[in-house]
C-alpha cells in the first residue's frame, strides 16, 4: 500500500512539474543580424496558446513590454512577431535592438494571476560592420572591422560565462592567420576589431568573426570588403588586358596603340580593294539587239570607199566587196 501511495505521489508531482514548468531556468540563445530565429516556450499549459503570455525586457531598462497577449500578437509588434503552433515565439529579420529577455507566462484566464513560473529567454544578436566607409575600400587603404554582440546584459560589454569573440581570418577557417595589423585579445570582450591593411587579392573577400560558447562555435558572421574602384587600381589609367591565345600571361597594351592598330588595318583593306577595282580591266558592253553598231558601221565604210576603183562596167570594185552601181 505503501509503494502505491509513493507512487502516486510522483505521478502527482511530474504533472505539477509539467504544467507549471521549470521557473527560473534562463535559456541562452544566439542569432545573427538578418536571421530568423524562434524562441521557445516551456510552460505551455494550453495547447492552442490561449493562455500564453510573451513579455519583452530590452538590456538595461526596467521597463517591460508585453509583445503576446493570451496567444495574440499586439497589433503593433506583427511586422516581425509570429507565435509557433508550439506557442514559440518567431522572430523574422531580426535587428540589434530585438537584443534582450524574453519572458514566457502562463495566465489560465484574463484576469486571473499568473500559472507557474516564468520561462526566460536571452536573445543575443552577433553584429559585425566597417568603421571605415566602404567608398575608402581599396588596395593598400586601412580597414577596421567591428565584431559586437547585443545581448540582455548591454552592448559590448563583459560576455556571457563562457562565450567569447574571435576573428578567423584565413580561408579554411580554422587558426587566426598572421596579418599586418592588429586583434584585440580580450575575447572575454564582446566588442573587438580588427585592424588590417588590404591587399589587391582581398577584393570580394570575407572576414568572419566567430562566436563560441564552452569552446563550441556557436554563430559566426561575415564581412566581404569589397573595393568600389577596382578597375582603376587594376590597371593603367588608359590600359587594359590582353591574353595572347596559348598563353596564361597577361600582356599590357595602351588602349590608345590599339586603337591605332585598328584604324590602320581598316585603311589598308580599303586602299587595296580600291586599287584593285582600278587595275581590272572594264567589261564590254554587249550589243543591243535591233540596233546596229554605229562605230563599226562608220569604220568599214570609210575603209571601203578609201580602197574603191571604178570599172567602165558600172561596177564599183572594193578589197572586201564589189558593189553595182546604176543611173
Amino acid at each position: 500500500m505503501a509503494d502505491i501511495h509513493h507512487s502516486f505521489l510522483g505521478l502527482l508531482v511530474t504533472v505539477l512539474y509539467l504544467l507549471t514548468g521549470v521557473s527560473g531556468e534562463t535559456l541562452s540563445m544566439f542569432s545573427r543580424v538578418g536571421d530568423d530565429v524562434s524562441l521557445p516556450c516551456n510552460n505551455v499549459v494550453y495547447p492552442n496558446c490561449s493562455s500564453t503570455v510573451w513579455n519583452y525586457n530590452r538590456a538595461g531598462s526596467t521597463v517591460t513590454i508585453e509583445v503576446v497577449a493570451l496567444g495574440k500578437i499586439k497589433d503593433d509588434k506583427t511586422e516581425r512577431l509570429s507565435l509557433g503552433s508550439d506557442c514559440s515565439l518567431h522572430v523574422s529579420n531580426v535587428r540589434a535592438e530585438d537584443a534582450g529577455r524574453y519572458t514566457c507566462q502562463q495566465f489560465l484566464t484574463e484576469t486571473g494571476s499568473q500559472h507557474g513560473g516564468d520561462a526566460p529567454v536571452d536573445l543575443s544578436v552577433l553584429t559585425i560592420s566597417s568603421t571605415t566607409p566602404v567608398t575608402d575600400l581599396t588596395p593598400d587603404a586601412d580597414m577596421t572591422l567591428r565584431c559586437s554582440l547585443f545581448s540582455f546584459m548591454g552592448h559590448g560589454t563583459q560576455c556571457i560565462s563562457g562565450v567569447s569573440l574571435s576573428w578567423v581570418l584565413n580561408e579554411t577557417g580554422t587558426e587566426p592567420q598572421k596579418y599586418s595589423g592588429s586583434q584585440d585579445p580580450q575575447h572575454s570582450s564582446c566588442d573587438i576589431t580588427l585592424t588590417v591593411t588590404l591587399q589587391k587579392k582581398d577584393n570580394n573577400r570575407k572576414w568572419t568573426c566567430t562566436l563560441t560558447e564552452k569552446g563550441n562555435v556557436k554563430i559566426s558572421i561575415d564581412f566581404t570588403s569589397t573595393f568600389s574602384d577596382i578597375e582603376e587600381n587594376t590597371t593603367d589609367s588608359d590600359d587594359v588586358i590582353s591574353t595572347v591565345p596559348g598563353t596564361s600571361n597577361a600582356v599590357k597594351l595602351p588602349i590608345s596603340h590599339i586603337m591605332l592598330f585598328v584604324a590602320l588595318t581598316i585603311m589598308a583593306a580599303i586602299v587595296t580593294i580600291h586599287t584593285s577595282r582600278r587595275s581590272r580591266p572594264p567589261k564590254a558592253l554587249p550589243p543591243q539587239a535591233g540596233r546596229p553598231n554605229i562605230s563599226s558601221r562608220t569604220t568599214t565604210t570609210r575603209a571601203t570607199a578609201c580602197s574603191a576603183r571604178y570599172h567602165p562596167e558600172g561596177e564599183v570594185s572594193t578589197g572586201a566587196s564589189t558593189l553595182g552601181l546604176r543611173d
